[in-house]
């Protein structure tokens, strides 16, 4: 009966007061909300956020190739389509597109220069992320019908054509076959696709002897996260496909460039979860300055009370409890609103929440409430148990 004449106590002098408590509520709710969005929604957002990097570069990217300068032999390694087949099987694999090349002369009209013949799957500009300054890629029905189109570099439209002149749509000559660009190649982290052609595989193989083998083959990671193992796995299945060639095969990543992504997401974590834990410290100081000021106007009412025969531990209760009760509050509406908030971050970035997080996350916003209402409670509630009946009743 005590504690349910104490609760009842206590919600009515918070809905009293509920004027004066409501921005310490607010400021709670807030932070709490802030806490389960950040952690049910971190995943998700990350791995999006990582995904909108790489299309700056080449973070997620391993690629095997052969180094022949590592073998004390010579010989003809290349890449088979076991092991095209057999890496896409990997775990953490998004995409694979082997590559296949030779550096014949290109012509257009009195025009030449030599530069890099690349011939590659409809995948392949997705998975390196290539952007086009115009035209379009190469496309599965160009690989299938053995179309003779090519994606030329900028440094290839500035040396072969005039300056004024738009080359999509116009025929080159690439080692002696004639091709019509579809395609320009944009900014590219790479500047050795500047003066690049691409053309589809099938047709570099059916027309240039020296472009049949495959020597690179890139493989997209699905997040930054998977590359280290993911480069360790392709290594460890290249050279068991062919152990006799094992000495000059190369596989290659780029953690760098993934430890300087991943140190500017941990920036933007630290600040805000500092943010939202500030907020939730003067919360939980606004919680205890409240109670201070309640404390002196009800002075006179905790000596009466004390008088007729209240003791210490039940006025310490008192004000306890009304401590963790406001905290509580702004904990339950600040998971209110951070449900809210997943559902409509849900949408917008058009990924799968947590939900295992956010179950986790609602529990522990309970708990921090329950935590924080008694950190900041117990001195003003130790301070109103501890005053004399006599001079409460006194006090103006």
């Amino acid at each position: 009966m005590f504690l349910a004449d104490l609760a009842t106590v206590s919600l009515k002098q918070i809905y009293r007061n509920r004027r004066r408590y409501k921005g310490v509520i607010i400021g709670i709710s807030v932070g709490i909300a802030g806490i389960i969005v950040v952690l049910t929604m971190g995943d998700s957002v990350e791995q999006n956020l990582g995904q909108n990097l790489e299309l700056l570069g080449s973070a997620t990217i391993v690629k095997a190739s052969f180094d022949y300068t590592k073998s004390k032999r010579k010989h003809g390694g290349q890449y088979l389509p076991k092991d095209v087949e057999d890496i896409k099987k990997l775990p953490g694999v998004k995409s694979v597109s082997p590559v296949v090349v030779a550096y014949p002369t290109f012509t257009y009209k009195l025009n030449k220069m030599s530069g890099r013949l690349l011939g590659v799957e409809e995948n392949f500009f997705d998975t390196i992320h290539i952007p086009m300054a115009s035209g379009r890629g190469i496309t599965s029905d160009d690989v299938a019908w053995f179309s003779s189109v090519c994606v030329v570099g900028k440094e290839v439209v500035r040396t072969l054509f005039a300056k004024d002149e738009n080359p999509l749509g116009k025929k080159i000559f690439i080692g002696g076959h004639l091709f019509r660009i579809v395609g320009v190649i944009g900014g590219v982290e790479d500047p050795s696709f500047l003066s690049t052609i691409i053309i589809p595989i099938s047709v570099g193989r059916a027309r240039f002897a020296e472009m049949y083998d495959i020597k690179n083959i890139y493989v997209r990671a699905i997040n930054w996260d998977v590359v280290a193992q993911l480069h360790k796995d392709l290594y460890k299945l290249v050279t068991t496909n062919q152990p006799g060639y094992a000495e000059s095969m190369d596989v290659r990543s780029f953690p760098e460039r993934i430890k300087t992504i991943q140190h500017a997401v941990l920036l933007v974590k630290v600040f805000l979860y500092s943010a939202l834990l500030v907020t939730i410290i003067l919360g939980g100081i606004g919680i205890m300055n409240v109670m201070l000021a309640a404390i002196r106007e009800r002075t006179k009412e905790i000596g009466l009370r004390k008088a007729v025969g209240a003791t210490e531990e039940m006025i310490l209760s008192q004000f306890l409890f009304e401590s963790v009760s406001i905290s509580l509050t702004g904990a339950l509406l600040g998971i209110f609103l951070g449900f809210v908030s997943v559902q409509i971050l849900k949408g917008v970035f058009q990924t799968s929440p947590a939900y295992g997080v956010f179950a986790l996350s609602v529990l522990g916003g309970v708990f921090f409430g329950v935590f924080l209402g008694i950190v900041s409670g117990v001195l003003p509630a130790i301070k109103a148990s501890r005053l004399d009946p006599a001079e409460s009743m006194r006090f103006e």
